[in-house]
């Protein structure tokens, strides 16, 4: 049997845009319906020995800066044992002009809460989050700087030794896997319950589910 990352005792954060919060704020157990409960259940149904405490801090709409804002009260006063953070979409989404200019202040904006979260708490592990943009049968496909945004997700967690969690890869794949199959609510963005079940897998796989 494996034997997941995850120990009694500890606490898993996650934090991010909608698609974390996926109405958290309205369900009784704070963790909303999407990728992050598909989890917790999976993980308590096979281990249902360890106690491990989840908490779901995302909020619709949010970008790193609004991350940055809130860091405080939702990350650092929790003082969580594993913190995974999913972020960049929303960026991308309201970035006026593709060019060189923000996403460098994207990056530090980033590398800021990566730098509070090491050096303020004791982390077992991070978890960086790919973004990802599906071009399905939206009406109007976006043209957003998705890979830029990843590269540097991809420095940050070699950067601070997180582990990456690669959805725009799996999502890319299923895509070819799966022609016409819808992954998203048909804006290529928000995933519908397949979507946020193969995020969920991709992210169990890190931890040893």
């Amino acid at each position: 049997m494996n034997d997941i990352a995850f120990q009694s005792g500890q606490t898993v954060l996650f934090i991010g845009d909608s698609i974390t919060d996926c109405g958290r704020r309205q369900d009784q157990e704070q963790l909303g319906n999407g990728y992050v409960r598909k989890v917790t259940e999976l993980i308590t149904a096979k281990y249902p020995h360890r106690d491990i405490s989840y908490v779901n801090k995302g909020i619709g709409g949010d970008t790193v800066e609004g991350l940055e804002s809130r860091w405080t009260t939702d990350v650092l006063d929790i003082k969580p044992d594993w913190l995974s953070i999913k972020i960049g979409i929303n960026n991308a989404a309201r970035q006026e002009d593709l060019d060189d200019i923000y996403i460098p202040k994207w990056e530090s904006t980033y590398r800021r809460i990566l730098n509070r979260s090491k050096n303020e708490l004791d982390l077992a592990g991070i978890f960086l989050f790919e973004i990802f943009y599906i071009a399905e049968d939206v009406e109007f496909p976006q043209q957003w700087s998705v890979p830029e945004y990843n590269k540097v997700i991809h420095q940050l967690a070699e950067e601070f030794g997180a582990q990456l969690v690669p959805v725009n890869i799996v999502f890319q794949q299923a895509v070819v896997d799966r022609p016409g199959f819808p992954w998203t609510t048909m804006d290529g963005v928000h995933p519908n319950p397949t979507g946020h079940s193969l995020m969920a897998l991709e992210f169990l796989k890190i931890v040893n589910w």
